[in-house]
């Protein structure tokens, strides 16, 4: 058991070290890095989306799943708004926002494939759980937005840039292909080989550059320290409240090993980038950015607290 956990954990720690390392001694700059990591989120993750999507085994209760989530991220940015905006003060115009969502394909999704695998059939549990957060971050929070900034609402601009998202896409086409049967009579024909070849071929750089990306980002601000740890504090006492919901509406899916890591892996991570690019007309100073990097930098941190945890648990929750 031990080794088995070191050998999945040895691989991520050394592409963070890796990444971390490239950054302090400028081995690869930040436009390099950025680029790499526009080529895996642009084109070869919004593959690895389809492919989960298309071939992992949809069940009922995943309609209830995301109602809940969407339920939960309303609330949580309304909460922030109003019950904890001192707590997040003086912040509070983006802390709100931040609360929100989790980042399943940067972190949760490497991090649990990393474990089970891709050729799992648990492999497409974090997506199935980010179905949510990709409503939320490209649907709802556009509209939150321009209702803070008092701005006109143009719902077909934010139409036609949703349906031209490529994780949108993706999304959609992979379930579709799914509950159309097409994935599963492809499955059984004589493609299936040259098409999972296909797939590794895209999909395989995925994890060990998102992880060096993650690694080469870890940074932390001093100034804006004590505000950062107050806000990724009171997020993890609301995304642990999330976890427990799971285990009272979902109790037969927690039971299953893969699903109950999947579940904290993601709400342990932090706040879903793609949040970053939709408030971005409110970040209209640096230390607002910077406050935004350093609830990232240390929700990382936890996230990878809690991934080492599960990874000497793995062993004996499958025995």
């Amino acid at each position: 058991m031990t080794m088995t956990s070191l050998t999945a954990l040895m691989p991520v720690v050394v592409m963070l070290v890796l990444g971390q390392l490239a950054r302090r001694f400028q081995w690869i700059t930040a436009a390099q890095k950025d680029g790499a990591t526009k080529l895996v989120f642009g084109l070869l993750f919004p593959v690895m989306i389809f492919n989960l999507l298309a071939s992992t085994k949809l069940q009922m209760d995943i309609a209830s799943m995301v109602l809940m989530l969407l339920v939960c991220y309303t609330a949580l940015y309304f909460a922030g708004k109003t019950i904890f905006a001192k707590w997040l003060a003086p912040y509070g115009n983006i802390g709100s926002f931040l609360l929100t969502t989790a980042e399943g394909g940067n972190m949760a999704l490497p991090l649990f494939l990393s474990i089970v695998g891709q050729k799992s059939p648990s492999a497409g549990n974090p997506i199935l759980l980010d179905l949510a957060g990709i409503l939320f971050c490209f649907m709802v929070i556009p509209f939150l937005v321009c209702l803070q900034e008092n701005a006109k609402f143009d719902g077909i601009s934010l139409l036609k840039r949703v349906l031209r998202s490529p994780m949108i896409i993706a999304a959609i086409s992979g379930l579709l292909v799914n509950v159309s049967g097409v994935y599963q009579m492809l499955a059984a024909s004589s493609w299936m080989p040259a098409y999972s070849a296909m797939i590794s071929v895209l999909t395989d750089p995925i994890i060990p550059i998102v992880l060096f990306s993650v690694g080469y980002n870890l940074n932390l601000q001093g100034e804006i320290l004590k505000p950062a740890l107050k806000f990724v504090a009171l997020r993890l006492v609301l995304f642990a409240g999330i976890i427990g919901l799971f285990f009272l509406f979902f109790p037969v899916r927690m039971k299953d090993p893969a699903f109950l890591i999947a579940v904290l892996l993601y709400f342990m991570a932090p706040t879903g980038f793609g949040v970053l690019g939709q408030i971005d007309p409110l970040l209209k100073t640096t230390d607002q950015k910077e406050y935004c990097s350093a609830v990232i930098t240390l929700n990382m941190i936890v996230t990878l607290v809690v991934y080492l945890c599960v990874v000497f648990l793995y062993g004996s929750l499958t025995a």
